[in-house]
Order: C-alpha cells, then structure tokens, then sequence
C-alpha cells in the first residue's frame, strides 16, 4: 500500500552467507534486505530467536509471489515480499522494512489501524473487496483500490501478528468505472432510441425470423392494426385478416430475397368493426430485411405511414379535376351554340358583342353560385337572386318568391340564362322597361320537378317584344334541355311566362 514517511530502520550489517537462517532463504531482492537488517537491536531480537509462526510466515512471504506483508507484536514491526515492494514507492521502501506499522501508515492508520486491532484481539480475519484506500506515492497523494484480506498468525500467547495478503486493483477498478459509465450511457441512448421508436409518428415494427414473429411495435403500429398484444406472435396469426392482400407473401419474398420491398398507397382492409365492416387503410411502407453480422437475413424491419387522408383527398382531387373538365367543355358547347344563335339575330357586329358578353355574363354569375355553395349542387334561389340582384337591390319594381329546391351544375346554368333572356326582355319591351312596371317571380316544386312564373305588369302599354325573336328560341331550346317545356304569353302589361323544368 503506501504510506507518508519512512524511518525506523536499523542500520544494516553485512550479510551471513553462511549463518543465516535457513527460512530466510532466497526471497529476491526482500530475502537479501531482511537478511541484512539488524534484527537484533530491533524489539523482535535475532531471527533465531523468533517465535516457529513468525518464522513460518515469513518463510511462506518470501516464497509467494502474491503481494504480502506482515505486521508482528505489539508494535507491529512489518515485512513484505518482492510482490508487495512493486506497489510502494520510494516513500517507503526500503524504509517500510521493520518500522512499526502506526509510524509508517499513518496517513491511512484511521482506515486501517481499526482492522488490524480486530484481528491482533483475536476476533478473526477480515476481508476488503475493491476498497479505496489513498496512499501517497511518487510524491503524490493517489486514490488506490485494494482487494485484500488480514489474517492472524497465531503463536503460544495467542494472536502474534497479521499477515496481509493484498492486490492493487485500481487498474481494474478503473475499467469497471468505465464500463459502469458505458453501460449507462448505452442504457441512456437505449432509452432514448426506445422513446424514438415508440413516438415515431410513422408505424414501425421489427418482426424475427422467417415466420416473422413480432419482436418490437410502436404506438402507431398498434393502432393500425387496432391491437397492441403482437409480442412473440406471428404476422399470420395475429392479423389473420390480413391473408389474401398479398402482404404475407410479400414479407416472404424480402426475407428469402434479402432485397427490401417499398409499396406506396397500398391498400389494406381490417375486420375489426364492431358491425363487422371492413375497415379500409392506405399505407406508404417499407420491408426493410435485417442481417446478423455473417450477412444473413434474421428478420424484417418494418416502417410506413398511413396515408389514407393523402390517398382519398388525391382521389377527390382527381374526381375535381374530371368534373371541372367535363364542366368546362360544357361550358365551352354553351358558348358556342349561344355565339352562333347570337351571330344569326345581331343586325350589327357592335350588337352581337354586347349581347353575346351579357349572356356570357349571365352563365359566369350562375357559375359563381355553384362555386360558392362548394357541393355538387346549390339552392335554385341562389341562381335566381344571381341573375335579380341589380334589380332586387334597387327597390320593390322585382319581388322573388322562391321555396328551396336543390340543382344539379347543368341545370343551373341553363336556369341562369332562361332567366337573364327573361330579364333582358322585360328591361327593354317589357314591365321593366318604365319605372312604373313590376316584375313577380315565383319558384316551386312540380310533378315534373319544378315550375317558374313571371309576370310583368305595367301601368301603361308595353313595346312587344317579337315572340319569335332570338330570345325566346333560346329560352324554348334551353328549357328542352331540362327536360321541361317554356309557355309564354305577351300581353300589353307585360310578360307572362311558365317555365316547367327538371332539377339536373
């Protein structure tokens, strides 16, 4: 061990060859100096005179090659071997050599001295596992940790000494720090990578061997597949639902193949409603296989998302798509037809301009209120005020009665322009024409879907508006398209019309 000063020593006499003590014999560097040392002007006297068990001990010392010391009598006068002389430095040795043990350690005499006092009182050995005991040694106060044992060595009286028998174990205990330190912060980042995995947003599960049993799943695996109880049960046997999608083969081909499988809005049906309906998924994944260190496959990572949310808004972009499509070439059909009817009853080019952009008009107001009501279909009174609002807002000449009735996108717009001519004539030749007139509007259910009536009427005659004109061909054509029938009526007050027509 170690110790703060040496001293105590005699001075050396030259060695016996010849009348040494046979149990001195060899003993290395250690044998020569206790050989050499005075013993004689020492408490302890000539090794001659030295009890059989002191002689013993140190015989057995000398011989080992374990790091040992003895500490004998009341004074505690000490010996150790060459072992024991390699954990010093030489702050003790060679002075440690018969110095009396409360002199030489007394840095460490509050750890030790209680020890030894245990056992030269004759109450047994003791035993010290990995204990830290600071000694100072190449001129510097070391924190050392010692594996080591007091044992009595006993003689006629009783108890005459101690016998040590120690190992240095700092080394040792150093490395297990350091793997205590290792092993903890492996525990730490275990930890951490287990709370990543079970937090990961996307689902992830860690399947072993070829029957791909469940070893591992996250939170979001679980609720997947609507259990959490997969640990140490096989994909078939815990979603046997699964069977038939092509999944299980799958997982199949990337543990044989060794190649991963990436699959990208799968769908995947379960059977776990309460009204026995399937419950449908679509999932990004990926089949991951896992290698040992040979290279060979041992399992199948599994990691993926559920993008059901992602699938049916693309599927629902796409109807959109398809739908606005198909409204625009209808859309493009109407202009058509109405540039061409337009074309034939225009006396000038100025005249077909500003008629065709009005009617143009009239189809982008109704097309505003299919937007608006942001379903396939929208209220037939929101087509009606569309194509009323100038003249609704600027006082009581327009009154609409309209119940609410659905229509479908085609109908709206043809319903749109049926009422813009209606309104264009009445502005120009009919009730609207003079700030007296008044124009009623009612809308209802009929047998055949629904009925419009307008009715114009005037303090004074009105201007007929040519009852075959362009206007009301239109009106007639468009209302065939809803499947209905147009009856219009000029009378000197104004208007009179029924339009019977289907919700399309």
């Amino acid at each position: 061990m170690g110790g703060l000063k040496g001293g105590g020593g005699r001075p050396a006499r030259p060695a016996e060859a010849a009348g040494d003590p046979v149990f001195l014999g060899d003993g290395g560097e250690m044998g020569r100096l206790i050989r050499a040392y005075d013993w004689a002007s020492s408490p302890l006297g000539p090794p001659e005179s030295w009890p059989r068990s002191l002689k013993i001990a140190v015989r057995l010392m000398l011989g080992s090659r374990h790091p040992m010391f003895i500490w004998w009598g009341t004074d505690l006068i000490q010996f150790y071997n060459d072992a024991y002389r390699e954990t010093m430095g030489p702050e003790r040795h060679p002075s440690a050599l018969g110095q009396r043990g409360a002199d030489c350690w007394a840095e460490i005499w509050p750890i030790i001295g209680p020890q030894i006092d245990l056992v030269m009182a004759g109450k047994g050995a003791t035993w010290h596992e990995d204990q830290l005991v600071p000694v100072t040694r190449h001129g510097a106060r070391q924190a050392v940790w010692w594996t080591y044992g007091y044992s009595p060595i006993d003689d006629e009286d009783g108890v005459g000494g101690v016998l040590v028998v120690c190992n240095d174990v700092t080394r040792e205990h150093r490395v297990k720090e350091s793997l205590a330190a290792a092993n903890a912060q492996l525990a730490s980042y275990a930890g951490r990578l287990r709370d990543f995995f079970e937090q990961a947003p996307g689902f992830m599960a860690v399947l072993k061997g070829p029957g791909h049993v469940f070893e591992l799943t996250n939170a979001a695996y679980d609720r997947l597949v609507g259990r959490g109880d997969l640990a140490g049960k096989s994909v078939r046997e815990a979603i046997r639902e699964v069977a038939g999608q092509g999944f299980f083969e799958l997982l199949d081909g990337a543990y044989a193949s060794g190649e991963p499988h990436v699959g990208s809005g799968v769908p995947l049906q379960f059977e776990d409603r309460p009204d026995g309906a399937r419950r449908l998924r679509y999932v990004d994944f990926v089949y991951q296989p896992i290698r040992d260190a040979s290279g060979a496959v041992t399992g199948i990572f599994v990691q993926g998302h559920d993008v059901t949310a992602r699938v049916i808004a693309e599927e629902r972009q796409k109807l959109l798509a398809d739908e606005m499509n198909h409204r625009v070439k209808n859309m493009l059909t109407v202009v058509q037809s109405l540039a061409m009817l337009t074309g034939k009853s225009a006396r000038t080019v100025e005249e077909f301009q500003a008629t065709l952009a009005d009617r143009i008009h009239a189809m982008a107001r109704t097309q505003d209120a299919l937007v608006q009501a942001e379903t396939e279909v929208t209220e037939v009174c929101h087509v009606l005020k569309a194509e009323l609002a100038p003249w609704l807002d600027a006082g009581p000449q327009v009154a609409l009665d309209c119940e609410v009735m659905a229509i479908g996108p085609r109908g709206a717009v043809s319903l749109g322009l049926i009422v813009h001519e209606l309104l264009t004539n009445a502005g120009k030749y009919g009730a609207l024409s003079t700030p007296e007139g008044r124009l009623t509007v009612r809308c209802g259910p009929a047998p055949e879907g629904a009925v419009l009536t307008w009715r114009e009427q005037a303090e004074r005659p009105v201007e007929a508006g040519g009852g075959g004109g362009f206007g009301t061909l239109l009106i007639e054509r468009l209302t065939r398209d809803l499947g209905g029938e147009a009856r219009m009526e000029f009378l000197p007050g104004g208007l009179e019309a029924t339009i019977v027509f289907a919700l399309v």
